[in-house]
């Protein structure tokens, strides 16, 4: 069974602070200059890690990352209801 992934931005003060970050979860990718790094977590350890990491001195910002919001299932195009404008009727 495949365990339920989230995504956090962890906004943090200097790039020194990146290894103690790495244990919160996996990290995927680290901007050195705008200070930021994603981590993914395990959806059961969501709270708990955002209490941690709102009582480090060094994380200035934490924002969950909205993809599972995003809809991934689209419908088809019905093909008979839009007429491309280069027709003429």
């Amino acid at each position: 069974m495949l365990t339920r992934r989230i995504g956090l931005y962890i906004y943090f003060k200097q790039n020194k602070f990146i290894r103690q970050l790495r244990r919160y979860g996996n990290v995927v990718y680290v901007n050195t200059k705008q200070k930021y790094l994603l981590v993914y977590i395990n959806e059961s350890e969501l709270d708990k890690t955002l209490d941690h990491l709102s009582k480090l001195k060094y994380v200035t910002k934490v924002i969950e990352s909205e993809y599972r919001n995003i809809k991934t299932e689209y419908k088809k195009h019905d093909e008979g209801t839009l007429s491309p404008p280069y027709q003429t009727s």
